[in-house]
C-alpha cells in the first residue's frame, strides 16, 4: 500500500511542476526597466531546450544608448528547486551587450538573476524568468 501512495504522490508532484512551468512564458527577448536603465535578456537557442544555453544581457541608459564598461554578473537556477550554483561574470561583447552561458539541465521555469554595476558605480538588479519547454 505504501508504494501506491508514493506513486500517487510522485504523479501529483510531476503534474504540479508541469502546470507551473506551462504558465511561464519563454521569450526571445525579455526586457525591464531597472532604475533609469533598461536591461534585457535574449537566449540562444530560442526556443530554449534542455542543455547548454547562451544568454545575452543588453544594458541601455535612460536615453536608450548602449552602456559599455559596466560590470555584469549573473546567477542561474530553477525557480522550483535548487539545481546548484551557476553564476559568474558576463563577458562584454560591445554596444551594451554582455554574454553568459549556463546549463539548463531540465525542463521547467528558470531564473536568470542579473546584477549590473554601471560605470558610475550605481548597481541595477533585474531577474528574468525563462521557461524550458
Amino acid at each position: 500500500m505504501s508504494n501506491k501512495i508514493l506513486l500517487v504522490t510522485l504523479v501529483l508532484m510531476v503534474g504540479l511542476i508541469g502546470v507551473m512551468s506551462w504558465k511561464v512564458k519563454s521569450a526571445s527577448v525579455l526586457g525591464a526597466t531597472a532604475g533609469s536603465e533598461t536591461i534585457s535578456l535574449s537566449t540562444d537557442p530560442n526556443p530554449l531546450r534542455p542543455g547548454r544555453a547562451t544568454f545575452v544581457i543588453e544594458v541601455r541608459d535612460a536615453g536608450g544608448e548602449p552602456v559599455d564598461n559596466a560590470t555584469v554578473s549573473y546567477d542561474l537556477n530553477m525557480t522550483t528547486m535548487n539545481m546548484g550554483i551557476q553564476q559568474g561574470s558576463a563577458t562584454p561583447l560591445g554596444r551594451g551587450r554582455y554574454t553568459a552561458t549556463g546549463n539548463l539541465s531540465m525542463r521547467g521555469p528558470w531564473r536568470v538573476r542579473t546584477k549590473v554595476i554601471m560605470p558610475d558605480e550605481r548597481t541595477e538588479n533585474k531577474d528574468f524568468v525563462i521557461n524550458v519547454p
